[in-house]
């Protein structure tokens, strides 16, 4: 059996300043692409780099909070789940 993977695309509506969509069709036009497409591989690009740069949320609070002196298993899981000490 074989099995064909199908890819939709969505519609979407942008609303942007004359200029910046004049400025994009001519920059997707200089690069052989649509403007739709265009703005697909920058999205692409964006979400790609966004989230290779994440920290977890360890690293991002560590040292901004106090840990509570509360204890019990859901404070247990909590603190297992987010590697935390105490």
């Amino acid at each position: 059996m074989i099995h064909y993977r199908v890819h939709m695309k969505t519609r979407v509506t942008l609303t942007l300043d004359p200029d910046v969509s004049h400025r994009g069709k001519l920059a997707a036009r200089a690069r052989g692409t649509t403007f739709s497409g265009l703005i697909e591989q920058l999205l692409s690009k964006e979400t790609v780099s966004s989230s290779k740069s994440r920290t977890s949320f360890r690293d991002q609070w560590k040292g901004k909070l106090v840990m509570s002196e509360k204890t019990g298993l859901r404070m247990d899981h909590l603190k297992k789940k987010y590697q935390l000490e105490g």
